[in-house]
This record gives C-alpha cells, structure tokens and sequence, in this order.
C-alpha cells in the first residue's frame, strides 16, 4: 500500500501498516517509533498521540495478522469442494497479495525476544491451529478425510507448509509464484490423509 492509499485510512491503521512494513524491511529490532513515523509522514509526537510506544503498535499488529490469518480459513463453497484445495488456494493467494506479510511478521516478532509479545503471536497461532482443526474436522465427519488422523498434526503441517513457504519466497526476493507450489503441496497432503476408494 503506497503512501497515498495509505493516507485514507484512520491514523492508527495507517501507523500500524507503516510498522508492518517496516518490520518486513528492516526487521523488529531496527523499527523505531521516529522510523514509523517517517514512513507515514507523521511527527512522532502524532504517533505518540495514538499509541504510547512501539510495544503497543506491535500488539495491534499482531492483532491485524490473527484477523487475517483466520479469515483465510473463512471457507465458503459448496459441500463437495476440496477442503484442501479451497485452504492452501485462499493461503497461497494471501500470500502473494500481502507478499508473505503475515508469516514475516510472526518470525520477525519472535525474533525480537519480548516475552509477552512472543505470548501473543503464540496464542494467535493457537487461535489459527484450532481453525484449521475445526475445519478438518468437518472434513473428517463428511467422509473426506480419514478418520484415524491426528488433526493436531495435520493443522500444524498445514501452519508450518504456509510459514517455511513464505519464508522461502521471501529469501528468493520473490522469485518465484508460490501457486507453483500448490499442486505439489496439494498431492503430498492427499497422499497420508484421504481414504483410498476401492
């Protein structure tokens, strides 16, 4: 989002994606509230107004980054739609249109050491497993999915396929289309979690 898209937004939103951005960029430990501010065009002294340090714009981040998360799961359709067809097409597609940002953000968060952040981004992914159990687990009750696999596992494959694949993309200086990936994903995860039909 440039600069003057960005400038109709609510200033909050509008700090909150300066810091996204930069956090990408520059990394967390390098993000400061002066940089933030630059990024928008604000003083900091107007930053300061909406929030009351870095800390806090981090939080709403990672609020902004549980919203989207779990939104990618919002999964409509009708009742013979390939569920994992459906989460890994709504996943890779966000992850091209926010080049990875919300993945990016989770790693960089960690990497910054603060505990009580590193406790929020815990809980959201949290928050994002249990989506994707529910989801499985709707799989499983319509026959699609067998019913003997470990759902954890299965949320956390699907959490940790998304996360190492927008790292790549991201280390490649977005070198490649992630949606190249998605036939092969796909099959794999096919390949130990449908019943074979006789």
């Amino acid at each position: 989002m440039d600069r003057k898209s960005n400038s109709n937004l609510p200033r909050k939103a509008q700090i909150v994606n300066a810091a996204r951005k930069l956090v990408i960029k520059m990394g967390s430990e390098n993000v400061t509230v002066r940089r933030i501010a630059e990024e928008v065009g604000f003083t900091e002294a107007a930053v300061y107004r909406h929030f009351k340090s870095k800390k806090e714009i981090l939080y709403l981040l990672v609020e902004n980054i549980e919203d989207s998360l779990i939104s990618d799961l919002t999964i409509g359709g009708d009742a013979d739609s390939d569920i994992f067809e459906t989460i890994l097409l709504r996943h890779l597609s966000a992850i091209e249109k926010r080049r990875g940002v919300s993945f990016q953000v989770i790693a960089e968060i960690i990497s910054l050491g603060d505990d009580k952040l590193n406790r929020r981004i815990y809980d959201t992914i949290e928050r994002y497993l249990e989506k994707l159990k529910t989801i499985l687990k709707q799989e499983v009750s319509k026959g699609k999915l067998r019913r003997d696999i470990d759902l954890d596992a299965v949320a956390f494959l699907i959490f940790s396929v998304m996360q190492g694949l927008s790292n790549i993309w991201t280390l490649s200086n977005y070198g490649f289309n992630p949606k190249d990936k998605f036939k092969t994903i796909l099959s794999t995860l096919k390949m130990g979690l449908i019943d074979k039909k006789d």
